[in-house]
């Protein structure tokens, strides 16, 4: 496959390429800043593009099989600031690939991306007041987007808990469609980055989720 990564000089982006390369695809990796990839691979091209702008995207985007998005911005403290970032990126991604006639993706977004009244006291009392709120919120307008806006483009949100820097134990992935993995099935409320990459990627080979929203976590 041919894929192009979105957010690919962060940590989880980083995974991505890497599973990439090591199943044998040819990666794209677009970045503001192609210094931040100091790795070199015969199958990976390293290119500079601003995600705000369709048409600089769009060339990049040409005889992809896939997009495979980890963007992300940090919390909004206290909820103090309104975020708009994932939406306001999702709309020239999605812009992009229609002109290259692309309808394939996968993107990172979170547990908890909808407010639900039986989830943990935690989530909707502490971390999302506090913390993690308009971060949420607006991944949550992204997912909505996708789903009312875009009819012709077959995403994936796959929405893990707080992501960690361990290695994969090379368990299945957990997954579930829906808000989060539930307490019956073993969840943690930690995923591996490399987990990440291992679900992200095992979608996009197999066209499994198309228009889901699937809550994953190390097994």
């Amino acid at each position: 496959m041919k894929v192009a990564v979105l957010g690919a000089t962060g940590p989880s982006g980083q995974c991505v390429v890497k599973e990439a390369l090591k199943r044998g695809h040819e990666v794209t990796a677009i970045v503001r800043n192609p210094d931040g990839i100091t790795d070199k691979h015969e199958n990976l091209k390293v290119v500079k593009a601003n995600i705000f702008d369709a048409e600089t995207l769009s060339e990049h985007f040409e005889g992809q099989d896939a997009v495979l998005s980890c963007l992300g911005c940090g919390p909004s403290w206290f909820s103090l600031w309104t975020i708009t970032f994932y939406t306001d990126s999702a709309k020239p991604i999605i812009s992009a690939m229609r002109k290259q006639g692309l309808r394939r993706l996968i993107f990172m977004a979170s547990w908890y991306t909808k407010y639900d009244a039986n989830d943990p006291f935690i989530i909707n009392w502490v971390l999302k007041p506090m913390f993690l709120g308009q971060s949420l919120k607006n991944m949550g307008e992204m997912e909505d987007y996708l789903e009312i806006e875009c009819p012709d483009i077959e995403f994936t949100s796959v929405r893990p808990p707080q992501l960690v820097n361990t290695e994969t134990t090379g368990n299945p992935v957990l997954f579930h469609e829906g808000q989060s993995i539930p307490r019956e099935a073993g969840r943690k409320i930690v995923c591996s980055r490399q987990d990440v990459a291992r679900f992200m990627l095992d979608a996009a080979e197999s066209g499994d989720y198309k228009r889901k929203c699937i809550a994953i976590g190390s097994g």
